[in-house]
């Protein structure tokens, strides 16, 4: 099995927001979690855009 990073960062990454909001510290913002989230996205889509699109030698 392999463990996907991406993926796993974000969700720890709002893990801790909803940590950190349960104990009144706001830290991270729903707009500063969307746009790690969206910056992430981004780069996976460039990245899978490239990755599918290179012919097998």
């Amino acid at each position: 099995m392999k463990t996907n990073y991406y993926t796993l960062a974000l969700g720890l990454l709002g893990a801790a927001k909803l940590i950190l909001d349960a104990f009144g510290v706001t830290l991270l913002t729903d707009e500063t979690v969307n746009a790690v989230a969206n910056g992430v996205a981004a780069i996976l889509s460039v990245v899978g855009v490239y990755t599918n699109h290179q012919k097998p030698e």
